[in-house]
């Protein structure tokens, strides 16, 4: 018996069970409830079957009880039957209301794009003369190894010239994303995958992965919450194009992946040497719990944060305290060796609000995304906006909180000036659907 509850498959089984549940409950794996157990469960099972790191259970446990906690919010304000929607409030998308989005959420993404590759323009002419190099391929190849060493060994980073200059990147996708969910013209579907320019040619020049990840994170959030409020909350997920969509978009990230790996320790030569470097791969995708549970076993959190880790970003804004590259200065050595400072969304919670205060986290978290996903408002965008970064922040939980980069609190403030505007009533109570 106790080699059973040692086991780390436990507590994954745990979490598949309060997803099912939760799924049951609401109709929707995109229902509040069903989506944190489900991301959780998908990613906690592939650390236990695919790797061979030390998963102590302990850690486990923990992110069960913060699963738990927000679907406690989440069914305490959505409640636990399927309701009828409350068609006597104007709260479907409407063809005016999709109309509007769809060309304002265009026109925005496409000028935010414009202005990032503008941003990136100045970041390439920064980084060549900052190195003194030119414009040979050698030269532009070696830059990303340039870039981190300055970064990760001396502690360096790009001037505020150079981060407001790009940071337009995450308002794009994010609005991107909302014009493929509305949009009905092909041209413009195609034209939203267009962000992704900026961020993959940023992400080359500093040869860093988070910048294409998290805008791919950001523009599924804008379609999964626009797909999940025009279903009246019964969207399904698991449909063919969009798991092909998903399935192109992990093979061309992983494809993305490996070629930064390899520019990241080429200095200079006659070609790049593409490198599958399978321990770092592997430390990338699945070192975050095995760390994050190897620290709840075996760390005892000094003074609390009040938030200077889960909200970094914000905090080094204010200049209330300076974020460090990285956010975590100790590692954790995983069983191959591969050492990693990524302990998921739970540590900075842990570290800044006590275990009893993650808990309080999760269940104030899980009631307002319940409350947006009861589809009960006057506001449209609201309920599109807020249910865009619940699940933002619930995708990118497994590696840290989204709130240490303050280019994603700029993309939701700009998507809310975007769409935002009075609404317009619907002219029926019938939803209009849209497949993916």
């Amino acid at each position: 018996m106790s080699e059973l509850l040692a086991s780390p498959w436990v507590p994954t089984l745990a979490l598949w069970c309060l997803a099912i549940a939760a799924r049951q409950l609401r109709g929707s794996w995109l229902s509040p409830a069903a989506f944190v157990a489900l991301i959780w469960a998908i990613y906690a099972s592939g650390c236990v079957w695919l790797t061979d790191y030390e998963i102590l259970p302990e850690g486990l446990w923990v992110i069960v009880l913060f699963v738990f906690c927000v679907q406690f919010g989440a069914i305490l304000a959505q409640g636990i039957s399927q309701g009828p929607l409350n068609i006597a409030t104007p709260v479907l998308v409407d063809p005016l209301t999709r109309e509007r989005w769809s060309g304002r959420s265009f026109t925005s993404s496409l000028f935010l794009t414009v202005v990032a590759i503008a941003g990136t323009t100045y970041l390439l002419f920064y980084s060549l003369q900052k190195y003194s190099l030119g414009f040979s391929l050698i030269d532009l190849l070696s830059l990303g190894n340039l870039w981190s060493v300055a970064r990760y060994e001396k502690g360096e980073v790009e001037p505020w010239s150079v981060r407001l200059s790009i940071m337009w990147l995450y308002p794009a996708v994010l609005l991107a994303g909302i014009c493929f969910a509305t949009t009905r013209s092909r041209m413009r579907r195609y034209l939203s995958f267009a962000p992704f320019i900026p961020a993959i040619l940023i992400g080359t020049v500093f040869a860093v992965r988070a910048g294409v990840l998290i805008s791919a994170v950001c523009w599924f959030a804008g379609l999964l919450a626009v797909r999940f409020m025009e279903s009246e909350g019964k969207y399904l997920v698991f449909r063919r194009k969009l798991l092909l969509t998903m399935l192109a978009m992990v093979i061309s990230g992983f494809s993305f992946f490996v070629a930064i790996d390899s520019l990241r320790i080429f200095q200079g030569g006659d070609s790049v040497e593409l490198r599958v470097d399978v321990p770092r791969i592997y430390k990338y995708f699945f070192g975050a719990i095995p760390a994050f549970c190897s620290w709840v076993h075996y760390s005892r959190p000094s003074d609390m944060g009040f938030g200077a880790d889960t909200f970094s970003g914000v905090f080094d804004l204010l200049g209330i305290k300076h974020r460090e590259i990285g956010v975590y200065q100790e590692m954790q050595t995983l069983a191959d060796g591969e050492e990693t400072n990524i302990y998921t969304l739970l540590r900075g919670l842990i570290q800044d609000f006590t275990l009893p205060g993650m808990c309080l986290f999760g269940v104030v978290l899980g009631t307002v995304a319940g409350n947006a996903a009861r589809l009960h408002s006057r506001s449209p965008a609201v309920l599109v906006l807020v249910l865009a970064a619940y699940y933002a922040l619930i995708v990118y939980s497994p590696i840290i909180s989204i709130f240490v980069y303050n280019g994603l609190i700029l993309a939701w403030v700009v998507a809310a000036l975007v769409l935002g505007g009075r609404p317009q009533a619907p002219p029926s109570a019938v939803p209009v659907s849209m497949s993916v």
